[in-house]
């Protein structure tokens, strides 16, 4: 196991970060609008095409599994590169597949990569030098969520016609940014043992991140159906859903300018709070559409401001705020289908108190974790 050291992130670093996030997003977003082309490409029916996000978070689960293990035995530089390489390589499977089993092992390999990425990006930036952490880390993952709105606009423009080329240009851009990685100096710190089950502060932020993603992807897989139900027309509520996503992307980059003196759980509580009376007002018809759109905004720091809170109250173990991104791929998987179950049970109306009382679970979890600290 090598030695604890300080990470540093320089310039240099902090752009390759923002860059990889930013090629994060553009690429996972991109699957969903993806999935009709695939059916053409490839000659599969649709529900088979939609296999390929369930295969790229399974991908991913592995990943950040990997790199769970990987931050004891590597510096944070080595872990960025080899991942970037590792998605680089994926892409370029992606780019080439010519059947569909290539195709969905090009998936894995990027889910796997993207994972690592996933995990040791915000864990560098979360346990990395400097008082505005949680500032740089909310402003880092609004760039993943510019990316998220500009890859379906990238999809929609070229996968038609330049498929190969498309997921080649994501692999060039992956294996561009290996270099760049060199602007991480240091490696996350492990405590000396063997890794067990996480602690009770840690399961605890577990299950609001759990509940956090819950909630992220329960609104936008369910906030246009609600939206319609209510006497919104199809067009205007799938804007509003771009809205929710545009919200959560503003309001991280707008955490830039937070003061470092707010303390993350004043942050993550309140955010929590305002968040779940938006999403109880959303079941006001007139309304509903605007709050969702509070929501999004309220929600947009707690993910990022979690990991940065969880790593000052454990600052020599990585390995305890690790345990917060598997929660985050259960969370996606889990998360939106168990609030569909309620949903078919009583009926798509009752959407927006569903989300309110998983965002009210959320607050006492996270309240819970505040006094457990």
């Amino acid at each position: 196991m090598l030695p604890a050291q300080r990470i540093v992130l320089s310039r240099t670093g902090i752009l390759t970060i923002a860059f990889t996030f930013l090629l994060l997003g553009m690429v996972v977003g991109g699957f969903g609008p993806l999935l009709e082309h695939l059916t053409r490409r490839f000659g599969v029916s649709l529900p088979v095409a939609g296999a390929t996000i369930s295969v790229y978070f399974a991908g991913a689960l592995v990943g950040v599994f990997a790199a769970m293990r990987a931050t004891e035995r590597v510096t944070g530089r080595v872990l960025v590169m080899a991942a970037n390489a590792v998605s680089g390589a994926g892409c370029v499977v992606i780019a080439l597949a010519s059947a569909w089993p290539a195709f969905l092992a090009g998936v894995v390999v990027v889910g796997m990569g993207f994972g690592a990425l996933v995990l040791g990006l915000n864990q560098l930036v979360a346990y990395s030098s400097g008082a505005r952490r949680a500032a740089l880390l909310s402003g880092l993952n609004g760039v993943y969520s510019a990316g998220a709105v500009a890859g379906p606009v990238l999809v929609a423009a070229l996968a038609a016609d330049h498929f190969t080329l498309l997921y080649l240009g994501a692999a060039v851009l992956a294996f561009a940014l290996i270099p760049g990685a060199a602007g991480i100096a240091g490696r996350l710190p492990v405590a000396a043992g063997r890794p067990g089950r996480p602690e009770l502060l840690v399961a605890v932020f577990v299950i609001a991140f759990v509940l956090y993603v819950g909630i992220e992807n329960g609104t936008g897989g369910w906030m246009t159906s609600h939206l319609e139900s209510v006497g919104v027309g199809s067009r205007a509520a799938a804007a509003f859903t771009s809205g929710f996503f545009l919200a959560l992307m503003t309001g991280r980059l707008l955490m830039t300018l937070a003061p470092a003196r707010i303390p993350e759980e004043v942050i993550i509580l309140t955010g929590s709070a305002v968040a779940s009376v938006a999403l109880l007002a959303a079941s006001i018809g007139l309304i509903a559409p605007w709050a969702y759109v509070v929501a999004g905004f309220a929600i947009a720091p707690i993910f990022p401001t979690g990991i940065v809170w969880l790593a000052r109250l454990r600052p020599g173990d990585a390995r305890s705020s690790s345990w917060l991104f598997p929660a985050a791929a259960i969370g996606g998987i889990v998360g939106p289908g168990a609030i569909g179950l309620v949903i078919a049970g009583y009926g798509v109306r009752w959407t927006p108190v569903v989300l309110a009382a998983v965002a009210t679970g959320m607050i006492v979890a996270f309240y819970r974790a505040g006094k457990l600290a």
